[in-house]
């Protein structure tokens, strides 16, 4: 029975490296680290939807009409500056071309950068791989693996793609070979040293925080495309303001582009500091201490993917909007919590009134036999009153 629990719990943890291993295809695309296919054609996802020719023409389409919305603009600044006389004419008329020119200056400045941002981003990556080429499902694994034997290690195998036979080998058998007794340690890692319970926690915290980065960073391409759009409808109010949307617009758009970095770097900083934490052991505690100082080294790791991209933004401008995927299902957790408080009070109290229906029933009930009761005692004592006056009566006359 022990055997097969435990090939059950290896099965569900490559299941979880798998679509772990699926997450990671997915936030490469995304963040521009590989390409997609389009068309049999490999283009970089970021750099494809900004360059399509129908974002272009839509782009075009606004800043005609940023044109008309600046001339409203300027007209509304110098009607205002003919009240409290604070700028010159010649000073808004500029504005009004340098909002006209700088709109073709930001064009330009918006493409080169996802350009350079894409290119730094794909050293990065490359930098990291630098003596440490395993994939993250490798390395959680060998986290966990406890032992490996037979001369196998994690750099000679793709564990997602092994089976729990390949991994753990055969055993004996009895019953006529359908229940297994013992294993006999054929495969890549001891079955009696293998880390279970800390590969499931690990497995399931990883890929929450790996969905939560990549709906993040899914959020961060519309946002981007977004930005690239309206951006001549903000340098349109530069006659009126002074530059104020545009400022805002500049450090949104510089913490959109930047926000892929902290993913990057968080992802492969857990990869690289991971086989270290699993070399580490604490002096004085026994087996299941040191599971636990593994479990919670290994989430607090996969938390900081998330959290990276936050961290990184913040250095950059505002990174209040980074936490929509876990809040999102922050508030799933909490309203399907209070659905079911919900339906478990609703449930009580129908309960709760059935029970006190049942009692006023059975209470009616009762009074009326104790009244049916006392009647009939009532009429027995009349019919043997009567009965015994009319003796008398009869006593009296003789």
């Amino acid at each position: 029975m022990l055997i097969f629990l435990q090939e059950f719990v290896l099965q569900l943890f490559l299941w979880l490296l798998r679509m772990i291993d699926g997450l990671m295809e997915i936030f490469s695309a995304i963040t521009g680290i590989a390409t997609v296919n389009y068309n049999g054609k490999q283009v970089n996802l970021i750099e494809f939807v900004v360059g399509d020719s129908t974002v272009g023409t839509i782009f075009w389409c606004v800043f005609i009409l940023s044109v008309g919305l600046t001339c409203i603009f300027t007209i509304a600044s110098l009607i205002r500056n003919m009240i409290n006389n604070q700028r010159t004419v010649v000073s808004i008329i500029g504005k009004f071309f340098l909002a006209l020119l700088g709109t073709m200056a930001m064009l330009g400045v918006v493409v080169l950068g996802i350009l350079i941002a894409n290119s730094i981003l794909q050293m990065i990556a490359e930098i990291f791989e630098i003596g440490n080429t395993a994939k993250i499902s490798n390395a959680l694994f060998n986290a966990c693996a406890g032992e490996w034997i037979n001369g196998y290690s994690v750099s000679e195998v793709d564990v997602a793609s092994s089976s729990v036979s390949d991994i753990f080998g055969e055993y004996d058998t009895a019953l006529f070979g359908i229940w297994p007794t013992s294993w006999k340690n054929t495969g890549m890692v001891d079955p009696d040293k293998f880390l279970y319970l800390p590969s499931l926690i690990a497995g399931v915290a990883l890929a929450i925080a790996l969905i939560i980065a990549v709906i993040n960073l899914c959020k961060r391409i519309y946002e981007i495309v977004f930005m690239y759009l309206v951006m001549p409808i903000s340098m349109s109010t530069l006659p009126l303001d002074d530059g104020a949307r545009v400022k805002i617009w500049r450090e949104t758009f510089i913490s959109k582009i930047v926000s892929a970095y902290g993913a990057v770097f968080s992802v492969n900083i857990f990869v690289l500091v991971l086989p270290m934490i699993t070399k580490m052991k604490l002096n004085g505690v026994g087996g299941f201490g040191n599971s636990m100082f593994l479990i919670f080294m290994i989430v607090g790791g996969a938390m900081l993917i998330p959290a990276g991209m936050n961290l990184f933004a913040r250095l950059f401008g505002t990174a209040e909007d980074m936490h929509a995927g876990g809040n999102l299902l922050r508030s799933a957790f909490y309203g399907g919590r209070a659905a079911t408080a919900l339906s478990i009070g609703a449930a009580a109290k129908l309960i709760g009134g059935s029970f006190g229906l049942g009692k006023k029933i059975f209470a009616k009930k009762d009074k009326e036999k104790d009244k049916n009761g006392g009647n009939d005692e009532s009429d027995k004592y009349s019919e043997d009153k009567g009965s015994s006056t009319s003796t008398d009566e009869g006593g009296t006359s003789e």
